[in-house]
């Protein structure tokens, strides 16, 4: 009875801790995460700052962070109303990005899988936007071709923005408090 009592012990013990573990590292909102409007980072993803369960996390999702040195990557997964983005619907995306010295725009799956190539104009560089007079940006985002910069999300239902900044001051303490990146607004939906 004793051996019996001692393997339920260990096979509990055992499970929970498998359980346990995999809940610490599943993807979840990371320590340090900095929210500007729809625009989610993680500044201290790939330095030595970072927290270990955040390291595990990436560990098991097999992401590579950009560097401290390298730059800050920008994800948004919703409309600055709060609702998930939909490549069947058209966005604008406007506003200013954080000084850098390029950047890149990209549309990913919700899950931050790359689009099949088949899918048509996935991302921008900074070097080749169409800016308001007031120097904004202004992207579209929509299952069609617009006039001016034009990004689709053809290939995934639920979509995902991405913004690169390289070589930028934006990572620093100070800059992450004022923080402040593009509009993503709903137009209209199919």
């Amino acid at each position: 009875m004793r051996a019996l009592l001692v393997a339920v012990a260990l096979v509990v013990g055992l499970v929970g801790g498998l359980v346990s573990g995999w809940l610490a590292v599943r993807p979840s909102t990371p320590v340090g995460l900095v929210h500007s409007g729809a625009w989610l980072t993680w500044p201290q993803a790939g330095t030595p700052d970072e927290d270990p369960y955040s390291k595990a996390r990436l560990a098991r999702s097999g992401e590579l962070p950009l560097a401290s040195g390298e730059g800050l990557e920008l994800i948004a997964s919703n409309d600055d109303d709060g609702q998930p983005l939909f490549s069947a619907c058209t966005y604008r995306v406007e506003g200013r990005m954080p000084p850098a010295r390029l950047w890149t725009l990209t549309v990913e799956r919700a899950d931050g899988a790359p689009l099949p190539r088949t899918a048509v104009r996935r991302g921008i560089g900074s070097d080749a936007v169409a800016r308001l007079e007031t120097g904004d940006l202004a992207v579209s985002l929509a299952p069609r071709p617009r006039p001016g910069t034009w990004l689709s999300g053809e290939g995934a239902e639920e979509i995902r923005l991405v913004a690169r900044l390289y070589d930028t001051t934006a990572r620093s303490a100070t800059a992450m408090t004022q923080l402040v990146m593009p509009r993503i607004v709903r137009e209209a939906c199919a």
